[in-house]
């Protein structure tokens, strides 16, 4: 008589061929990684980031700095929720982490947008309104489509 075997196949982590994983961790990747790296680079070389963005350099760089540890985190925050949703098929803990980068897109978005229109910013932050529109575009997309689900 044989005990039954037990399944072989580790069934929580995320397969990358399986549908719309690749979706995921794109959007994850690249937004997460993108403001990880311009924080970063607002951190440590604040006058240099500033002028690749076509920014004139600000008097006060420790606010640009104060900023830089900011945008790092919120992308650092995407590599947390696509580590616990990979890892352990925790794709709650992934939505959340686009819902809540979607609002701080959102909210950034739009001031930068009417600081541009009211003047009191130089037009050439309309790249960073526009980028965190179109991630919270993507990302609430996503979501009101029900993804990521859980396995």
């Amino acid at each position: 008589m044989s005990l039954p075997h037990p399944i072989q196949r580790d069934s929580k982590r995320v397969r990358l061929g399986e549908k719309g994983e690749r979706t995921a961790l794109a959007l994850s990747l690249l937004a997460g990684g993108g403001d990880l790296v311009t924080g970063l680079c607002l951190l440590f070389a604040p006058a240099w980031t500033l002028a690749r963005m076509g920014v004139a350099s600000v008097p006060e760089v420790v606010w640009v700095r104060f900023i830089g540890v900011f945008v790092a985190a919120v992308g650092a925050s995407y590599f947390y929720g696509l580590f616990c949703w990979m890892a352990g098929r925790r794709a709650g803990c992934l939505r959340t982490v686009w819902e809540l980068t979607a609002l701080l897109r959102t909210a950034v978005c739009v001031f930068v947008a009417a600081e541009i229109a009211g003047g009191r910013m130089e037009g050439a932050w309309i790249s960073v309104s526009l980028t965190d529109g179109f991630w919270a575009s993507a990302q609430l997309l996503l979501l009101w489509r029900s993804f990521p689900r859980d396995a």
